[in-house]
């Protein structure tokens, strides 16, 4: 029972869009779907391929180059490339718009040099076009590649590539010969993700004026208040998803791209000489400085160049139902992912239904929010028709109006972060220390308090730190469903943001990076990396 009523909650959202969907072609009322879909299909579609493509090239090469080779810097390189994860997309547009701008630092600079007072004099690209969608996206996006890319390396044992070697194959022909072909797993993997990120994306793609379907449903809801071509639209992204996912599996599927691990073969890495060793620290060190360097930067230097009080107030007044909702969020999330991983260990037809439980995570949140609005309006209505009937009192939208509602897509979206984590740290602990447990006469709420969550508290603590940081980012399901006169850190900077106040967004921005590096860190301290 708790089983089904975790998948229904969880699917709800995807449900009721599906439903609200046919509703609208049944009447209709599908002009505006139809209209812009192509557009929306077409301007998503390539920016999905193109960051996928580039963040699936420099990835790749940026996780060939710190396995398999030594050069300066390499052992900061290894830990610091996967950084830029740390900056929301939303984020990265806004700071390199203000940097690129006509009175970023850079033209500035420019005019300083040539003399220049206006734009007719010089030409400078335009950063709010679709390559510079491209070029932001990918470069704090590319980090997912690398540490899939890196992990399959750094398990892939050296054999084939120095049989390769033996027979005459130098660098670069082992790498398109051996080495790319092997990866393709791992860069699949990682090319998947960033493109679910490109799908995700709300504030990026607005600020650089591209139709993408986010964007679209989005504008649809807000401004057209045409909810059935909304849902018409999301059902789209879902199947969109749906089909990424799959094209995901099926790249794995019943292959075998992986050597057995010698270790007595370690991954062979080789010292560079000469020019090669300086590219090499040149292309890691200009991935490092677009993905996190210039971003922050930025933030930093615009959050500290004037510090107003009336910005420190802002941040202040958003501070608070940030950490609030995070908190509770990343409380009610642990919760439910200790129970779906419980869950999942009584047999495969539990574990099947958890993974489908799960799979909010691969939903953009404008998706789910929207799947949200109107059955919990529908809750709302339906409560205080109750109340009014019994007691003569109507409490009003208690759930669509209030913090609940951004608990829920919470919940829903972050549940497969916690899960997974838990789930790993379940399997691994064993049930052997429950059963000694039982044997010494603990059971029920005694078993669970005093042996099986101690025994996670690690992957507890983990799992909340994670969640926390998600939603400290999360913007679009927040702009959605945030009550009234509420205002997150990310809904602070998209409104400020917007309207080209981007001095009072810095400060916000950069608490929500600082926030960002919380888990990149973690991750990096306490994996398993090879030790040189």
């Amino acid at each position: 029972m708790l089983l089904l009523l975790l998948v229904a909650l969880a699917g709800l959202p995807i449900l009721w869009l599906l439903w609200s969907a046919l509703a609208a072609l049944g009447s209709g009322s599908n002009g505006l779907a139809a209209t812009m879909l192509p557009t929306a299909l077409r301007e998503t579609g390539t920016l999905m391929v193109c960051v996928g493509v580039l963040t699936g090239a420099v990835g790749l090469v940026a996780a060939w180059l710190v396995t398999h080779y030594d050069f300066p810097l390499r052992k900061l390189f290894d830990w610091a490339l996967v950084v830029p994860l740390a900056v929301p997309t939303y984020l990265a547009a806004y700071s390199y718009v203000e940097f690129l701008d006509f009175t970023g630092p850079l033209q500035t600079a420019l005019r300083s040099v040539n003399g220049a007072t206006s734009l007719k004099d010089y030409w400078f690209p335009d950063i709010r076009s679709d390559w510079g969608a491209v070029l932001v996206l990918s470069s704090v996006l590319y980090p997912y590649v690398y540490v899939a890319c890196r992990a399959f390396f750094l398990m892939q044992s050296a054999s084939l590539n120095i049989a390769a070697r033996t027979l005459g194959a130098g660098g670069m022909r082992t790498f398109f010969t051996v080495t790319l072909p092997l990866s393709r797993p791992a860069l699949v993997v990682g090319m998947t993700l960033a493109m679910m990120e490109v799908v995700n994306d709300l504030g990026a793609v607005q600020y650089f004026g591209i139709n993408a379907i986010t964007a679209i449903i989005y504008s649809t809801w807000i401004n057209r208040s045409d909810f059935g071509g909304a849902a018409q639209l999301a059902v789209t992204v879902v199947l969109v998803i749906g089909l990424l996912i799959i094209a995901e599996q099926r790249a794995r599927r019943d292959r075998v791209y992986l050597a057995s691990r010698d270790n007595r073969v370690p991954p062979a890495r080789e010292i560079l000489q000469g020019p090669r060793r300086w590219l090499a620290f040149t292309f890691c060190l200009t991935l490092l400085a677009l993905g996190f360097g210039i971003p922050v930067g930025q933030l930093t230097y615009s959050a500290f160049r004037l510090v107003l009080p009336e910005t420190i107030t802002l941040t202040l007044n958003a501070f608070i139902p940030t950490v609030t909702l995070a908190s509770l969020g990343a409380l009610i999330t642990v919760i439910l992912g200790l129970v779906a991983a419980k869950l999942a260990r009584r047999g495969p037809v539990s574990g099947g239904a958890i993974r489908l439980a799960t799979l909010g995570y691969a939903i953009p949140g404008t998706v789910l929010a929207l799947g949200l609005l109107q059955p919990l309006g529908q809750a709302d209505l339906w409560f205080n028709r109750m109340t009014m009937a019994l007691w003569d009192w109507r409490p009003g939208l208690i759930l669509s109006g209030s913090m609940a509602a951004l608990l829920y897509v919470y919940a829903i979206r972050f549940l497969a972060v916690s899960h997974s984590t838990l789930d790993a740290a379940m399997k691994k602990r064993g049930d052997s220390m429950l059963a000694a447990g039982r044997v010494l006469g603990e059971s029920g709420l005694g078993l669970l308090f005093k042996i099986d969550l101690p025994t996670l508290m690690p992957a507890i603590l983990s799992a909340a730190t994670l969640v926390f940081v998600e939603i400290v980012k999360e913007l679009p399901a927040t702009l959605l469903l945030r009550p009234l006169g509420i205002e997150t850190l990310a809904t602070l900077v998209y409104s400020r943001a917007n309207v080209g106040l981007f001095a009072q967004a810095a400060l916000p921005a950069l608490c929500i990076v600082l926030a960002g590096l919380i888990p990149v860190i973690l991750a990096t301290v306490l994996g398993d990396r090879r030790k040189v």
